[in-house]
């Protein structure tokens, strides 16, 4: 990355402020909540073998499930098979965890076989390392796997930690998607934090190693008419989160920026529909089913 930018994860307070106001734009809960009441179902649910007694529970672990939104429209949907659930959450970010907290306990009433929550403020490489061996029957991670340290080993991870019977569950951007061909195009925005990556790079690591898997597409777009605004700083913000760079037009030489800005604008990464700008969001679902011994 440029000596002068800095990347969003090394400013925590600034990536929530930047992401909220990116998902704002995306509506990316609900787009996320419609798929969790659709194809999660007859991806997920339906495909999970496991056998449980009158009294045991599903184990469930999120990985960065941030404040809850999705996991929650997940367990939702489990519970109409599994009534009783353990819920164990990896969260690096504390104002997350305190979101996802609340956000669970408002909607206690609907969550009413989650008799537990473990919450680990911690990343998925911290929660390797302390070496915890529980198996699980869903693991889920839905746009995470960006923020490890080799994507490679922990999805290997992951998959070793469910239950054979068990399903993992990858939600990553698509690779046509404007978010991937934005990073692509500009790799000095990489940064130590985060690993590049997207849908082919899942398949494929999963494919290596002979694990077969299902992926399902989701198309979406974002209107982002207002990066173009030089006085919109709802834009500026927008452009910071899609970059993942903290101020970047602050900080970014001029015509870094102004490249910047074109790409977004371009054919590569966005649609023009009358005057708005539609950005690329598309994403991808990889589902992995573990055989049952």
């Amino acid at each position: 990355m440029e000596s002068k930018l800095r990347s969003l994860f090394h400013d925590p307070e600034y990536y929530t402020k930047s992401f909220h106001c990116y998902a704002a734009l995306s509506a990316k809960f609900s787009v996320l909540a419609n798929w969790g009441e659709t194809v999660f179902g007859e991806a997920v649910v339906d495909k999970i073998k496991v056998t449980l007694g009158e009294n045991e529970e599903l184990r469930v672990l999120g990985i960065g499930s941030g404040s809850g939104e999705m996991d929650m429209q997940m367990l939702t949907k489990l519970l109409r098979r599994f009534p009783l659930i353990n819920n164990r959450v990896v969260e690096p970010a504390l104002d997350q965890l305190v979101k996802y907290k609340a956000l669970a306990q408002s909607e206690a009433h609907d969550l009413h076989g989650v008799l537990t929550c473990d919450w680990r403020q911690q990343t998925i490489d911290q929660y390797e390392k302390a070496g915890d061996s529980r198996q699980f029957h869903f693991i889920s991670s839905i746009h995470s796997i960006y923020y490890v340290d080799d994507v490679d080993r922990s999805l290997m991870y992951l998959y070793d930690r469910l239950d054979p019977g068990g399903i993992l569950l990858v939600v990553t951007v698509s690779d046509d998607s404007g978010f991937w061909r934005l990073w692509n195009h500009f790799p000095s925005f990489q940064d130590s934090l985060m690993t590049f990556t997207n849908s082919s790079h899942i398949r494929g690591s999963l494919e290596r190693r002979g694990i077969p898997c299902t992926q399902y597409h989701q198309r979406s777009r974002v209107e982002i008419t207002q990066c173009f605004d030089e006085a919109s700083e709802e834009g500026a913000l927008v452009v910071d989160f899609l970059t993942h760079v903290v101020k970047l037009k602050e900080t970014a030489p001029a015509q870094l920026y102004k490249e910047v800005i074109e790409y977004l604008g371009s054919d590569h990464c966005s649609e023009k529909s009358a005057d708005d700008v539609l950005f690329n969001n598309d994403w991808d679902a990889v589902v992995v089913c573990k055989p049952v011994d």
